[in-house]
């Protein structure tokens, strides 16, 4: 007999089948496919990489086309769906505090970072109810952003995801 796999509990977020979806950059995992995996009852994810590629035609600079693509791309999914919706911004990126902002500002039900540590997370969503899901390689990592969320934000992560070199991506 197989059983039910139980929710993923992050918080006070319910994600009804313990699926996260993970980010894929330049316009793979968009509004589209975060919302049709939260349908499911997973949490879907929004890569905030690449999302102005390609698209703005308005001659913007390229920091703010990208923040408000992200936006965009977060206000869609949560039309198309009540389910789990989060962004996935990697700490190399340029822009990260505006992205990180934005994605706070726009509700989204948590942001995963790595690419970097991402020390300053808390700080950037500050009073917004973003759960703060750190991306590690390694123990010390972890034991690093632990430490250093509890000491300047008096905060902890609500989930953290640790990769291997198998892991694909950035590791």
């Amino acid at each position: 007999m197989v059983s039910a796999l139980k929710p993923l509990i992050i918080g006070d977020l319910e994600i009804k089948t313990p699926i996260v979806q993970g980010g894929m950059g330049v316009q793979v995992s968009t509004a589209s496919l975060a919302s049709a995996v939260a349908n499911c009852g997973g949490a879907g994810t929004i890569a905030s990489v690449g999302l102005a590629y390609g698209i703005d035609e308005e001659g913007r600079e390229f920091v703010e086309a990208s923040n408000e693509a992200l936006r965009n791309e977060i206000r869609e999914a949560k039309r198309l769906t009540r389910g789990v919706v989060g962004v996935n911004i990697m700490v190399a990126m340029s822009n990260f505090e505006d992205l990180v902002r934005a994605a706070a500002l726009e509700h989204a039900d948590f942001i995963v970072s790595g690419a970097g540590l991402p020390l300053k997370l808390p700080e950037y969503t500050e009073g917004l109810p973003a759960k703060l899901i750190p991306i590690v390689s390694s123990a010390r990592a972890a034991d690093l952003i632990i430490k250093t969320w509890k000491k300047r934000h008096n905060r902890l992560p609500d989930a953290i995801v640790v990769e291997g070199p198998m892991a694909g991506g950035h590791i």
